[in-house]
């Protein structure tokens, strides 16, 4: 089996265009189809071929891309290259480019969605095709890189929704970083699309560091990965290659010579071949000695043969040509080999195509590749460092020259060629060249997303001037690094993003550039403008401007939100810097500014629990909407409204803010945000009972944000309320893992509390203590973070006994009545459990009275039947069993049934045996209707209808309809009507 040459430039591949006879790999070809018949099923699929150079992963790769196309599938190509010239997301630009070149524009913009603008910022292309598109928002770079990812991610599932589509990424051991990113993040995404990626790359390439291997890591993990590793052909295979080559039966012992020198790579053995065939040592093959032929056991040598039976011309253009890369045009050659003329570089050309050493690039204007990357390989290795330098000199001055007015485009091209040669450019000038280059590549590559490349660019510029004194090209490169950091780095290494933009912000404040000072600062967005340093810079950037400017007033707005992590002692600080910013942007018109200010101050007003003025805020900011486009600030005050709605008890208001936030966050595409609006959209349907759905959706949210704190809690109390006390127990490792803050300390220490209270294990109530203890001792924490330390400390008092400390949290949450703490408990019953403990029975009792009155008026269906439990047991406990025990009884287990809670049913049954075995009997009901049958009877005699009854007893329609059955049975009635005859006559009525 040959390996060929793979298209490069992002073709379109046909079953017959693969060249070549196909021997062997019948194991390897009967798993790949499965996978591609399971893939245009719609089970999507990643295939990564794997082996070392020349064994044939591209050739597979074509052969699997025929079988694909023959069964309809659409077929793309994108080739990695080696070396620092090609731009980020290559791969995934060349297979991209080329459909966008053959589809109509309206299918295109059906399938691109409100993701074509972010598309069009790397594919230009698609400007073309779709002219208008409205420029997507500015975000911080970890946002903007999760938007263009989920924008690429959702336009190939919506092209493989219409027809199914197979992409091949070719010698991904040379992606860039961001590449193997947006890889990783497609995966994730393609589990029920009719997509198929088929990867190849050498294994022999990666060691632990290396990018690829860092990808393989995440990507083994997915379902949808499947890896293919090749060995070399069997002898008989290279016996049935060699008769192919050679259209006659080789002779006894050359099949075994070649095998045992070649080891059945595929790719030496068609270079041994072809040096046989086309040599006068042919004869061998018919002979059958091969002891003079030095059959070579390399490939470099193999290759050093064949280049050696070209002429001196044809060699000296292929050593030039492969200095450009695996690519390389026929203007080029003309400036390398300017003493060749015209005729002869056309000539050397044509005999390089008839050794097959290069191909045309397939819609490329007069460009070629070179057949194998390890012919490439060869030729520059060969070529001496002076040699090799003087010829980067001469590509990077052509360059230059070429792309004069287009030099962003190129920049990455440029900055490496001036790299390499950089020791024989005059001196000075090719420093400059590398430098300027690499901004301008380090900024076009911030603007695809690309910021592990960003940083390359920007480091090895900033390494040239690290001993010059700074000036404004140092300045651009400091705010391009610190950008690409935040990008890059983890939370907890933001500190030296944070030091790389104060150094720039310094220079610019240095030379009164206030305007770019003020852009350093105004780049953090939300989460990274509440970081101490940042903070500062702002603080900085305030003193710079002019009073009264808005100008100052949109720093304001800015530096009130940041300022809001200090905690409660700043409080007046806090109000009068938001308030200053929102009198600037209303007196000067600026409608963004006004809003954005708004949202702060819900963001404010929420973290200190006044929910009245949160919500007056962010309904505000969600007027001005109409006004001005700024889908962040819009999800942002929804989030707000949806927090105030559920902690205050309207279940309706808030479905209707979750929806049109996740639908603006899913159209902003900003990350944060759109994990913030599945979390909240989770708990409105959790607290409604509808698991499925807030299953579904926290899924979704951790398979974008693994570490969300707050989605990871609810998820963790989702799974405690259901029974599934592993998944349960795995999301709370979790969450305790990813503790970095203080909220996450108190949230912690709340959900471990949460889960004792289901489950009934005390084993880590030691240490929700400790977090919840950890929170009440910072200065700076807020009072959403110690109210959610005193929920884990309440919950911990009352599953430990310890009426002290349940009456210190008693008085610490006693303000919170008639609300829901923070979508984890009613205060009502985290009121009436303290009250309890403390020895206060009517205390208590008063309290789950509120909290029954407050589930059934908002539909918190999960927390009634909790509260029915908690009441219950508390009044069997001081005054045994009687009808009001049973009732709660009965409707917590109608409930908890009907929701699959299986822990709280448990409880409720143990409780129900209980009551029965209590002196107190249970009140006396003709044929063995049950409370809460006699309650349904009731409504029934009353003309009520089954849906109405459900409302009424906040249970499930078809319960209801259960109840009337059994209700119908036991009267012996044949319809409603005598069942109300029956409930006059029995005083039921």
């Amino acid at each position: 089996m040959v390996e060929p040459a793979s298209h490069a430039d992002s073709t379109q591949l046909s079953a017959n265009s693969s060249p070549g006879v196909f021997v062997g790999r019948q194991r390897e070809m009967a798993g790949l189809r499965t996978v591609l018949d399971e893939a245009i099923s719609g089970q999507g699929r990643l295939v990564m071929l794997t082996g070392e150079p020349g064994i044939g992963k591209t050739r597979v790769a074509q052969e699997l891309a025929g079988a694909a196309e023959s069964q309809g599938m659409r077929v793309f190509w994108g080739r990695c290259y080696e070396g620092l010239g090609a731009p980020p997301f290559w791969p995934w630009v060349q297979p991209i480019r080329e459909y966008v070149r053959q589809a109509d524009p309206e299918t295109l913009r059906s399938e691109m969605g409100p993701g074509a603008a972010d598309i069009a910022a790397i594919i230009p292309e698609v400007m073309a095709k779709l002219p208008g598109l409205e420029e997507p928002p500015q975000l911080d770079p970890d946002q903007a890189r999760f938007r263009y990812f989920d924008s690429i991610a959702t336009f190939l599932k919506n092209s493989a929704a219409s027809k199914p589509l197979a992409l091949v990424l070719d010698d991904l051991h040379w992606a860039d970083r961001s590449s193997l990113h947006l890889l990783e993040f497609l995966v994730k995404e393609m589990v029920t699309t009719r997509l198929l990626v088929i990867g190849t790359y050498r294994d022999l390439e990666l060691t632990r560091q290396h990018p690829l291997e860092e990808s393989l890591a995440q990507l083994v993990r997915e379902p949808v990965f499947h890896r293919y590793s090749l060995q070399g052909l069997d002898p008989e295979d290279t016996r049935r290659l060699i008769e192919d080559a050679s259209q006659g039966v080789p002779a006894q012992g050359v099949v075994a010579a070649i095998h045992s020198h070649t080891e059945g790579n595929p790719f030496f053995l068609a270079e041994v071949i072809r040096l046989l065939t086309d040599s006068p040592e042919a004869q061998a093959l018919e002979t059958g000695d091969v002891s003079q032929l030095a059959i070579p056991t390399g490939v470099r040598e193999v290759i050093g043969r064949r280049l050696n039976r070209l002429s001196d011309s044809c060699n000296q253009m292929l050593s030039a040509a492969s200095v450009a890369g695996r690519e390389f045009e026929f203007a080029l050659l003309r400036e390398l080999l300017p003493q060749s003329s015209e005729d002869q570089l056309l000539e050397a050309i044509d005999e390089a195509l008839w050794a097959r050493l290069i191909g045309e690039v397939e819609g490329g204007r007069e460009r070629y590749q070179f057949s194998h990357a390890l012919v490439q390989q060869t030729l520059v290795e060969e070529l001496s460092v002076s040699r090799r330098s003087r010829l980067h000199a001469r590509i990077a001055q052509w360059l230059e020259t070429r792309h004069e007015h287009g030099a962003s485009e190129h920049a990455a091209e440029m900055a490496y060629h001036f790299g390499e040669a950089i020791s024989v450019i005059e001196e000075g000038v090719g420093a400059e060249k590398l430098v300027h280059y690499s901004l301008l590549a380090g900024e076009q590559a911030l603007a695809s997303f690309a910021y592990a490349e960003a940083l390359d660019f920007f480091e090895r510029a900033l390494a040239i001037k690290e001993n010059q004194l700074a000036d404004e090209e140092t300045a651009a490169l400091l705010f391009g690094l610190g950008r690409a950091q935040i990008g890059t780095l983890k939370v907890d290494q933001l500190d030296e993003a944070v030091a790389t933009l104060g150094r720039a912000f310094d220079y610019y404040a240095g030379v009164s550039d206030i305007d770019r000072a003020v852009a350093v600062v105004s780049f953090a967005g939300y989460e990274m403008s509440r970081h101490a340093g940042m903070r500062e810079l702002i603080a900085r950037a305030l003193e710079l401007v002019q009073s009264g400017t808005l100008q100052e007033g949109r720093l304001l707005s800015r530096y009130g939100q940041a300022l809001s992590d200090l905690g409660r002692e700043n409080h007046d600080e806090v109000q009068e810097v938001l308030d200053r910013a929102l009198e600037i942007a209303r007196r000067e018109g600026d409608v963004a500014c006004e809003m954005r200010t708004l949202a702060s101050m819900a963001t404010i007003a929420t973290s200190r629990l006044s929910y009245s003025e949160g919500l007056d805020r962010s309904l505000e900011a969600i007027s001005l909407a109409d006004q001005i486009h700024d889908p962040r600030t819009e999800v942002q005050a929804r989030y707000h409204v949806v927090t105030v709605q559920t902690t205050n008890g309207d279940l309706e208001g808030a479905k209707r803010q979750a929806s049109p936030m996740l639908e603006a966050a899913e159209k902003l595409r900003d990350r944060f945000w759109l994990v913030s609006a599945l979390w909240k959209n989770e708990i409105v349907s959790r607290l409604g009972g509808e698991w499925g759905s807030a299953r579904e959706l926290a899924e979704r949210g951790l398979t974008i944000a693994p570490e969300y704190t707050n989605l990871m809690a609810d998820y963790a109390i989702l799974e405690y309320e259901t029974g599934r006390q592993p998944e349960a127990a795995a999301s709370l490792e979790r969450l305790r893992a990813n503790i970095r803050r203080t909220i996450d300390y108190g949230t912690t220490a709340m959900v471990i509390g949460v889960g004792a209270r289901i489950t009934g294990d005390i084993s880590l109530l030691e240490t929700a203590q400790s977090l919840a203890e950890t929170v009440l001792k910072t200065p700076t924490a807020r009072l959403l973070d110690i109210g959610r330390a005193r929920t884990g400390l309440s919950l911990s008092a009352v599953m430990r006994g310890d009426a002290p400390a349940a009456e210190e949290n008693y008085a610490a949450m006693e303000s919170r009545k008639d609300t829901m703490i923070f979508w984890a408990i009613s205060a009502g019953r985290l009121l009436g459990l303290l009250s309890q403990t403390m020895g206060k029975e009517n205390q208590a009792m008063e309290h789950f009275e509120d909290a029954l009155a407050f589930c059934r008026k908002v539909g918190y269906r999960p927390e009634l039947a909790w509260t029915c439990h908690d009441y219950a047991d508390a009044l069997l406990r001081s005054k045994g069993s009687g009808p009001q025990v049973i009732s709660l009884l009965d409707e917590s287990l109608d409930i908890s049934t009907e929701l699959g809670m299986r822990p709280l049913a448990e409880k409720v049954t143990v409780l129900q045996e209980s009551a029965s075995s209590s002196p107190v009997r249970r009140p006396s009901l003709p044929d063995g209707l049950t409370q809460r049958e006699a309650e349904v009877l009731r409504l029934v005699a009353a003309g009520k209808t089954d849906r109405e009854i459900a409302d009424e007893l906040m249970i499930a329609p078809r319960t209801a309809t259960t109840h009337v059955g059994n209700i119908l049975s036991k009267t012996s009635s044949s319809n409603r009507a005598e069942t109300a005859s029956y409930a006059t006559r029995q005083g039921l009525a």
